[in-house]
């Protein structure tokens, strides 16, 4: 089978975000590529909202009965793409729209050690701004970086190239990934998920890699923070807490010990400021948010209702 005949199960997932997803199923009801087919998860949204993604045709719908996360719900999609032998497996964000020629780029970007790969990423608005190239993992401070975000598109972005983690937010793998890798750590709910998976992937042997040729738009932070700011500034107190802990779990989980003396202090210095700064703000709520992060990143993972946070 050539690389153009093979099947591709695109994986969306809803969380009481019609708008964006109608808007990128429409995107994908252009591309050139024809034998793709999208999973779409609803993970737990509200009835009047799973009414109209019912009426949506074309499309696999999967209805979950809460919110089980970016993790568990991308997840229930790529069980369900994986079980049904699609030869490639891709996650894309609801809140993109991608160009008709998309995919085409990125299935022909495998080559012999190429476990997944991402497109360009623009946001919307501009868009000639990256939002995302590729990341890279600094191990010394334990920070993962995005390549090129907030730049403005040039020529150094066209190259083709091996990063150290990719995106969730449109990543695209071989289904035998799978039985090889594993499906996104659930114990993230969201957050991080994509970096663990990424280096999971490099500790097998397998390269990742940026290609340009694809591109894509995404609607920045339509899920990440409120465009209001409240008493407790723009990003939730739950947002806040699940960045420290997740970010902690990712370094205790992936980190060689050689690196933890340097990265464990650049984060005690980084929590430190946060921690002064919401008391100075009066920000309690996230302070005590922050606090807890810290002590559940460094204990053994236990459930955490997710969906009162």
């Amino acid at each position: 089978m050539s690389k153009k005949e093979a099947s591709v199960a695109i994986v969306l997932l809803n969380w009481n975000g019609f708008n964006h997803t109608i808007k990128c199923i429409e995107s994908l009801r252009d591309i050139t590529y024809n034998n793709a087919e999208v999973v779409l998860v609803d993970n737990g949204s509200e009835n009047s909202e799973v009414e109209k993604l019912r009426e949506i045709a074309g499309i696999k719908l999967i209805e979950n009965d809460k919110n089980y996360g970016f993790t568990g719900g991308n997840n229930i999609g790529l069980k369900y793409a994986f079980e049904h032998g699609y030869d490639y497996l891709m996650m894309l964000n609801n809140d993109t729209i991608v160009e008709p020629g998309f995919l085409e780029p990125l299935i022909n970007g495998f080559d012999e050690g190429t476990g997944a790969v991402q497109p360009k990423i623009y946001t919307m608005d501009p868009p000639d701004t990256i939002w995302n190239a590729g990341g890279k993992f600094n191990k010394w401070l334990g920070l993962t970086k995005t390549i090129g975000s907030g730049a403005k598109d040039n020529p150094s972005f066209d190259v083709q190239m091996e990063v150290d983690w990719i995106t969730g937010c449109a990543m695209v793998f071989p289904a035998r990934m799978i039985s090889e890798i594993g499906y996104l750590d659930d114990n993230f709910f969201i957050l991080f998920e994509d970096s663990d998976w990424s280096l999971r992937c490099r500790t097998k042997g397998y390269k990742l890699k940026y290609v340009p040729q694809s591109r894509i738009y995404h609607f920045e932070s339509a899920t990440a923070v409120s465009r209001v700011k409240g008493k407790e500034g723009f990003r939730s107190p739950f947002r806040q807490y699940i960045n420290i802990r997740n970010h902690l779990y990712f370094l205790r989980k992936n980190l060689p010990l050689p690196y933890w003396p340097t990265a464990f202090i650049y984060q005690i210095y980084k929590i430190s400021g946060f921690l002064v700064y919401y008391l100075l703000r009066g920000r309690w709520k996230k302070f005590r948010f922050t606090l807890r992060g810290v002590k559940d990143g460094f204990s053994p993972y236990k459930e955490i209702d997710f969906n009162n946070g």
